[in-house]
């Protein structure tokens, strides 16, 4: 068997053992030294494929896709810097436990550190990043075939493990790299003879839902049965984790504190305690002595200065991995375990209590009536009004993704809690840079399988701009937003924003370039609404079209700034009335 065929044969195995593993979606970004990959999983009828020519793009696109459908897309890569590219994208999957799988072509040992072009050290390139990372052998029939399967089988295992995060194997293959067809007859094959004919899985991993210890769930049902004042807190969640926490804050009559990750800020059994943390008078008033957090980070920073002031008895977290979670060194107890059957575990520990408090629910029926104000018909459409009014009219069928800096703050304040549904809600917190939001997006996307409306800024529109190419052929339309301030919005709210010699020239970073131009070069629609008026229905219409669009919404950072702190300053006045004196 010549160089070709064994190399074609290996290459197969690999492609189709992820397939069958359930890692069967595969970003491929072409290349040379990568073309037995490439064309193992063009010729496998059951592998699903996208092409990148950008891969920083496509390790953005497989993180979003990664969050829609819990499992991991296959990124496919040629030697070089190309690999380097999914550096900020294995980043954020490591830091939230997305499951991702990278699979990396190389040049062989001869060539590395001996000037061969396009070759760089790239054996575990992403370092503590990854779940696992694997050097695997060029290929050869010294190698036997069953270590690929075992080798693949566990790859897709530790990606999709507790944690979940990105998992590398780096490929080296040597010159010629035409494909020739396998040859299936050869001796060395023998051994996968029955892998090859029953078309299962070589190996199928269980990975169970992780059982609460009994003694955890007495303690902590104890606790909630004594506290006086509970609050939960749910934090990034899958959908299933989401419903089980909003049927136990239902359950037990306690308060909910739903962040946007949650997926249940949007939900109308929800309430915007985010408004209420940023209330001193509110957090004097409400002061619980136990809180359970269930899942990961907080998009605003209130709660967390809201728990450093209560200094509860009990500060709990569940979370279903060991990863620490304790940025305040504050949490007296954690728990890792399933959240869906932790909480399943904690019905029925409080029967008879009940949280009620009219003061705050006038609190939050005076609040909607100030962020409403805000997005009157006749009014200038404002980042503000254009995240409540999506919030609004956001349709059950459809996804949300958010941008980091303004646009997640803005949505996670300031939506409506009146969809019957849970709306999926996609966001790179992680890390919470602002690169590779457009290709997120399109993953999230074509993960879900529906569309999906982007809140992003212009900066970080800006920064993922060749992403648009994706659009053409994503399946499913994406409504982009861009909140066009002209710069970065948000360090107008941070104190360098008082160095007036620096901060237009070194954080603002100003760039005039033509939103509307950017769109049409690459044909997508384009609208720039004046009024909340003709946002809501240039937004409505473009809901339940099949066509992607990017509505731009201009303002200045001045304005932007001046309107928020209005807007909070009308919503703490409000506040100060209702719990002074309670």
């Amino acid at each position: 068997m010549n160089i070709r065929k064994i190399t074609s044969l290996w290459s197969t195995i690999i492609i189709e053992e992820l397939v069958r593993q359930g890692a069967d979606f595969f970003c491929i970004s072409p290349g040379s030294r990568s073309t037995p990959l490439t064309v193992a999983v063009a010729r496998n009828p059951k592998a699903r494929w996208k092409i990148f020519p950008d891969e920083r793009s496509a390790g953005f696109f497989a993180l979003g896709h990664a969050r829609a459908a819990g499992k991991p897309a296959v990124l496919i890569c040629t030697s070089g810097t190309a690999v380097a590219n999914y550096f900020p994208a294995i980043v954020e999957a490591s830091m939230d436990c997305q499951p991702m799988l990278i699979l990396s072509a190389d040049r062989p040992f001869e060539l590395l550190e001996c000037g061969a072009n396009q070759t760089i050290r790239q054996e575990n390139i992403f370092g503590n990043y990854t779940r696992w990372n694997m050097q695997l052998p060029a290929p050869s029939k010294e190698v036997p075939l069953k270590s690929l399967l075992s080798t693949a089988a566990y790859a897709v295992a530790k990606a999709c493990g507790s944690p979940a995060g990105p998992v590398h194997l780096n490929q080296p293959f040597r010159e010629p790299l035409e494909p020739e067809d396998p040859d299936y007859s050869d001796p060395w094959f023998e051994p996968l003879r029955s892998w090859h004919e029953n078309g299962r899985a070589s190996t199928l991993p269980v990975l169970p839902e992780k059982q609460p210890e009994p003694s955890a769930i007495d303690q902590l049902r104890r606790l909630l049965a004594e506290a006086d004042q509970p609050l939960l807190v749910a934090g990034s969640l899958s959908q299933t984790e989401a419903g089980a926490i909003e049927k136990l804050a239902e359950e037990l009559h306690v308060p909910l504190y739903a962040d946007l990750s949650s997926g249940l800020r949007l939900n109308q059994t929800t309430s915007p305690w985010q408004l209420a943390m940023q209330s001193s008078e509110f957090r004097n008033y409400f002061r619980p002595d136990l809180v359970l957090h269930f899942g990961g980070h907080l998009v605003a920073k209130h709660p967390a200065s809201a728990v450093r002031e209560w200094k509860p008895e009990h500060y709990i977290v569940v979370r279903p991995h060991p990863n620490r979670f304790s940025p305040d060194h504050n949490v007296t107890m954690s728990i890792e375990a399933s959240i869906t059957l932790t909480s399943e575990m904690l019905k029925g520990c409080r029967s008879g209590k009940c949280f009620t408090c009219e003061a705050a629910d006038e609190f939050f029926r005076n609040a909607s009536i100030e962020i409403d104000a805000e997005a009157l018909h006749e009014k200038a459409v404002t980042e503000i009004s254009a995240a409540r009014l999506v919030s609004r009219y956001i349709k059950p069928e459809q996804a949300l993704f958010l941008s980091n800096s303004m646009p997640v703050r803005d949505m996670d304040s300031y939506a409506c809690t009146t969809c019957r549904e849970g709306i999926p809600a996609g966001l790179n917190r992680g890390a919470s840079g602002i690169d590779g939001i457009i290709s997120s997006a399109a993953g999230f996307a074509g993960g879900l399988g529906r569309p999906v409306t982007l809140l992003i800024g212009d900066i970080a529109f800006l920064h993922d701009l060749n992403a648009l190419t994706l659009l053409r052929n994503l399946g499913f339309p994406l409504q982009i937003i861009v909140l066009n301030n002209n710069g970065g919005g948000i360090f107008s709210f941070l104190p360098v924003s008082g160095c007036t010699d620096v901060f237009e020239t070194h954080f603002a970073t100003p760039q005039d370039y033509s939103v509307r131009l950017a769109a049409e070069t690459f044909g997508i629609r384009y609208s720039c609404p004046s009024t909340n008026r003709e946002f809501a229905d240039i937004y409505a219409e473009a809901s339940s079209g099949c066509q992607s669009i990017v509505i731009e919404v201009k303002g200045t950072r001045r304005n932007n700034m001046e309107q928020h702190r209005n807007l909070q300053a009308r919503i703490a006045t409000q506040a100060a009335a209702l719990f002074a004196d309670l």
